[in-house]
């Protein structure tokens, strides 16, 4: 991947003069941006859905979050989606900057606003319904109202609507091992999502946001599966190597050998291709595969 930084501080100096002069709004979800021939996009979804509107032209940067379609590994990076590099973002002289809801730095995202950056951070929600909202923030930034709601469409074709009963399956997300502890989804994040709606219960629920997790707790959950990105198995050693795991051996899931491993940005990046991996998980849980 190529990482864009600019020279000189007088290069620096230059780009945010140009962007004082030029203006600046905080953006919000429902309004077009006053140009968007240069965007700048901090979070793998965002691009996703630029890609799936056919507007991939205007994209100069992405954050290292962008991993599909194969061509968004191509353009220039500004870092990863939590840690920006200001300079290496303004280098490119975007007209927009389109985020997440967790960009950061904070310290960057003030930067960026005080040189006069448009920016749009786009809410996020981890449903259906959120993931139809980030598409129509996205294209009405852009000025494409009509093809977002025929994206809409075509991604909620096969969404979960039906409310999660109490006896649907209990099991967990991971995204791998982090110091020999599993980082596991508990509620209130994409994993949770991503098992709602596949019909599914978050054995986790108990605690809030991605968090290590120990032997006792894993043991007290008794996951009957376990969903992890394929990445994450990679980096735990193998899928015998995550089986063995002291944390993971002992749960129901381990013991029928139920992990079930996805593409990472498709399960957890809530964007067009999280629905249908959703039905995909919902499916393999019905048939035991």
């Amino acid at each position: 991947m190529r990482s864009y930084r600019l020279p000189l501080r007088r290069g620096l100096a230059a780009v945010a003069g140009w962007l004082l002069a030029a203006g600046a709004a905080a953006l919000e979800c429902g309004e077009p941006a006053p140009d968007a021939r240069r965007i700048a996009v901090a979070g793998g979804s965002l691009a996703e859905i630029l890609y799936a509107l056919g507007e991939e032209e205007r994209i100069v940067a992405v954050d290292r979050t962008a991993t599909f379609p194969a061509a968004a590994r191509q353009l220039p990076q500004i870092g990863y989606v939590r840690n920006l590099s200001a300079e290496g973002l303004l280098s490119l002289q975007p007209t927009l900057v389109l985020g997440e809801h967790d960009m950061g730095p904070p310290a960057v995202v003030d930067q960026l606003e005080l040189l006069g950056l448009d920016m749009l951070v786009v809410p996020e929600r981890f449903d259906a319904g959120g993931i139809a909202a980030k598409i129509r923030c996205v294209a009405a930034v852009v000025g494409r109202e009509a093809a977002g709601e025929a994206l809409v469409a075509e991604t909620l074709a096969g969404a979960q609507t039906a409310p999660v009963p109490p006896d649907a399956p209990r099991g967990i997300v991971l995204l791998g091992l982090r110091g020999g502890s599993p980082v596991a989804a508990g509620r209130d994040t994409s994993g949770s999502g991503l098992l709602a709606m596949a019909g599914a219960r978050n054995a986790l629920e108990g605690f809030e946001g991605w968090k290590p997790v120990s032997e006792e707790a894993l043991a007290r959950a008794a996951p009957a599966f376990i969903v992890v990105p394929e990445r994450g198995i990679a980096d735990a050693g193998g899928l015998e190597a995550l089986l063995a795991h002291p944390a993971l051996r002992l749960t129901p899931a381990a013991s029928a050998r139920r992990v079930i491993a996805m593409d990472g940005m498709a399960m957890l990046g809530f964007g067009p291709r999280t629905v249908a991996t959703a039905a995909a998980l919902r499916e393999r849980l019905r048939s035991g595969s």
